[in-house]
């Protein structure tokens, strides 16, 4: 089971419905964020209980929020009681009584019922955040794994198939893009411009955003063409105290855990494992003989046999062999096969292709 949001329209009918909530709403935000034990919907009659009782739990629960830019009108489904789905799309009794908010098509079909609805205001058009339920297929039993390699310098990531020696590299080179932000972003903050700035800081997570699912639907398309399984970095406590590439992912600012959830959840609908396994070592380890070596820039060369290959694929070839090894000892009825060195004569065309 996966949980799917969808975006959607609300008809300009409904406006002046959710602005009256929005400006009701924003007074007893605030003092939910002073009195932050008024968690009963008495506390605030002018809403009705529905919406009071989702905001107390989506902003006055949360120690972190201080304070509230934008507010979002929340709405707890409760089992189909608050949010009702219809044959044309679903209504909110609470909000606007018997009239059904318009949906032209789910992206996936509903299971159960819907789990919650936001409304959000964006440029004077209010649009509904829809969280729902879909069932996931079987996972397939992958024929092998492939590895991705995650960069912020060079591709977005790298897929490398160890069992063909295929290699793609995906996305674009975010190198120069994350330096144009950064130093606008920086001469921004300098002269005080904070309504820019923010603007630069939406246009950098659109872009980020699409290029995550862009790369993430072409790994995951490759993935359920070959039957394979899908191998991810283990990047848990990477910028905790005493990582040893703390400096170098703070300078990053390209988003990869949102890269791997978008891997996630669109493998877990087309029915592709993944797993995660530990990237120690896997752009200096030779991916043909095992020797480890530190490749220089984005060139690998194996000293002890003489392999020459790019360091993001090094790595993914890395990656997708221990996937591998780990779906293989904790599944039944699956045995790793001798896959041979990358680029032999056992690899499938003799040596890897980039696509």
């Amino acid at each position: 089971m996966a949980l799917i949001i969808q975006k959607i329209k609300v008809p300009g009918a409904h406006w002046t419905r959710l602005e009256e909530l929005r400006l009701a709403s924003m007074p007893c935000v605030e003092r939910m964020l002073r009195n932050r034990g008024e968690t009963s919907s008495r506390f605030y009659p002018e809403i009705p209980c529905v919406l009071a009782k989702s905001l107390v739990t989506k902003y006055q629960r949360n120690n972190a929020c201080k304070a509230i830019e934008r507010l979002v009108l929340p709405v707890c489904g409760d089992k189909g009681k608050q949010v009702k789905l219809h044959l044309e799309g679903f209504r909110v009794p609470a909000f606007f009584k018997k009239a059904v908010i318009p949906v032209s098509a789910w992206l996936h079909p509903i299971d159960g019922h819907i789990r919650n609805v936001e409304f959000i205001r964006r440029s004077g058009e209010w649009y509904a955040h829809v969280c729902y339920s879909v069932v996931c297929p079987d996972p397939i039993k992958p024929d092998g794994c492939i590895g991705v390699d995650c960069n912020s310098v060079g591709n977005v990531a790298v897929l490398a198939d160890p069992h063909n020696g295929k290699v793609q590299h995906q996305g674009f080179n975010p190198a120069r893009t994350k330096y144009s932000w950064r130093h606008r972003k920086k001469n921004l903050q300098r002269r005080g411009k904070r309504r820019l700035l923010h603007r630069i800081r939406n246009k950098q997570s659109r872009r980020t955003k699409y290029e995550n699912h862009k790369v993430a639907k072409q790994i995951v398309s490759y993935a359920q063409v070959h039957r394979r399984a899908i191998a991810l970095e283990q990047l848990d406590g990477v910028r905790s105290d005493g990582s040893k590439i703390k400096r170098y992912t703070e300078k990053s600012q390209w988003s990869f855990s949102q890269l791997h959830q978008f891997i996630t959840y669109k493998a877990a609908l087309a029915g592709v494992p993944v797993v995660m396994v530990d990237p120690a070592f896997s752009s200096q380890d030779c991916s043909r003989c095992g020797s480890r070596h530190k490749p220089n820039g984005k060139s690998f060369v194996c000293p002890d046999c003489g392999r020459h290959d790019h360091r993001d694929a090094n790595a993914s070839f890395n990656l997708g062999v221990r996937g591998w090894k780990t779906i293989c000892e904790s599944s039944t009825g699956l045995s790793a096969p001798v896959l041979g060195t990358i680029g032999g004569p056992l690899s499938g065309n003799g040596g890897h292709s980039n696509e």
